[in-house]
């Protein structure tokens, strides 16, 4: 069924249920949602939803003012503060809680701070948990490395890493209870797409903030390009969150969900997606099997597989397969030709004299590709690359076999690393055909 796309985020809500009963996709609801707007929950009790890359902003009023799980990316962070102000014109932000320390939840504090000494209130205390300082020391340390990540991921050549960071002003390690003006709110630590998630309970709103515990697609742990992931742990933050019955799920990203039975349908599957991922794998670890054969024998089960809240339109089950190889059984796959290898160069040019030349060994890549082998084409594609680096060839066939690997791939990491090989291949064919590049 297509739904008329100016429909989509006119009633945040209603998507959630659309999108559990298969009406709407996740892909046409992140497409189509308005560029920012703020969504009333209950009376005191909000959600701020931008377009793009942004984290949903939960927005919780109490009678001395304002709590904030999140802040936003930095190309949002203004639109978030001035929708919430249209809805709050006049208390200040008190409190502010990272769910945890990515760039597009924590990017927009600065706002608030400046907001607070312009109008003479207190600035906002920030709460997280202890690891997110850890987090920005690291982030400080490897700007460019993330940098050129995030512009693979997510195929944005102009994007830049941030580089400064409001720091939290408390944190704690496993739970934290606070009050404000009579109420109760509780911060939960748990481990899953970081190791300093955050999760918050307002009991008597019957309300969870879950940050990227939750994102309306396959759960991402597994991203190929950065720091390790905690699939088991991910399960039981979901399944401490099924225990409380919430009546209001606020997820990282996506819209809302709004009852006590569909909130634990959806973190029941998820939580069992990722249980049977981190299962299957770890037996089979115990069996001494190799990642490489692993990888091919982990299956998502069939049941949970046609969800529409777990398609891997993001992250990728083989990734998470990997992501937990790596956890429990650190980087070498098994193979003993892996562990102190030769050097790709030195592995291409033996293969491309096997082939009679690295051209050779691309036509050969090109013909797989055409049969629709495609893994097989870019394991060669990439040897011919190296064989012949002045080949225009060879390159002109890798930026075809890495474009043609992005449109077979549902998730946006593998697209993203596909795409930005079929730009560099593209680039340096174009050159060496400028140059007048030749055979190798």
């Amino acid at each position: 069924m297509t739904v008329v796309s100016s429909r989509i985020g006119e009633d945040l809500l209603e998507d959630a249920a659309r999108i559990m009963g298969g009406a709407l996709t996740t892909s046409e609801w992140f497409r189509s949602i308005p560029p920012c707007r703020l969504t009333p929950l209950d009376a005191d009790s909000a959600v701020v939803i931008c377009r793009g890359l942004s984290a949903n902003i939960t927005v919780l009023r109490t009678p001395s003012g304002l709590i904030m799980a999140d802040t936003g990316a930095i190309d949002t962070a203004a639109q978030i503060r001035d929708a919430i102000r249209q809805w709050e014109p006049s208390k200040p932000v008190h409190t502010i809680v990272y769910t945890h320390g990515h760039f597009d939840h924590c990017n927009g504090t600065a706002l608030y701070d400046a907001e607070a000494k312009l109008k003479g209130w207190t600035p906002p205390r920030v709460i997280a948990h202890a690891d997110v300082r850890r987090r920005f020391q690291r982030y400080e340390r490897t700007a460019s490395l993330n940098s050129a990540i995030n512009k693979r991921q997510y195929s944005r050549p102009a994007f830049e890493w941030p580089t400064r960071y409001r720091y939290p002003d408390q944190v704690f390690h496993d739970e934290l209870r606070l009050e404000f003006d009579g109420e109760p709110f509780h911060l939960f630590h748990g481990r899953g797409e970081t190791d300093d998630h955050t999760w918050l309970w307002a009991p008597r709103r019957r309300l969870i903030a879950a940050g990227d515990f939750v994102m309306w697609a396959a759960p991402n742990a597994g991203n190929p390009q950065k720091a390790q992931r905690y699939a088991l742990d991910w399960s039981v933050a979901l399944r401490a969150m099924i225990e409380l019955e919430p009546e209001f799920l606020i997820p990282g990203h996506g819209p809302p969900l709004v009852g006590a039975g569909a909130i634990r349908t959806y973190l029941e599957a998820t939580a069992r997606w990722l249980e049977t991922l981190h299962d299957q794998t770890v037996a089979l670890l115990n069996d001494g099997y190799r990642v490489d054969e692993i990888v091919q024998r982990v299956r998502v089960p069939a049941d949970l597989a046609h969800l529409p809240w777990l398609q891997p339109t993001y992250d990728d089950p083989e990734f998470v397969v990997r992501n937990v190889c790596r956890l429990y059984g650190g980087w070498w796959d098994g193979n003993p030709a892996h562990l102190k290898p030769a050097t790709e160069d030195e592995i291409a040019a033996s293969l491309a004299s096997v082939a009679g030349s690295g051209r050779a060994l691309a036509q050969r890549a090109a013909n797989h590709a055409a049969a629709g082998e495609l893994r097989l084409a870019g394991h060669l594609v990439e040897w011919a690359a190296l064989a012949a680096p002045t080949d225009p060839f060879v390159h002109q066939v890798r930026a075809e076999v890495n474009d043609r690997r992005a449109e077979e791939e549902p998730s946006q990491m593998a697209k993203g690393i596909f795409r930005a090989a079929a730009r560099d291949a593209r680039s340096r064919a174009a050159l060496l055909a400028r140059q007048g590049g030749g055979a190798k």
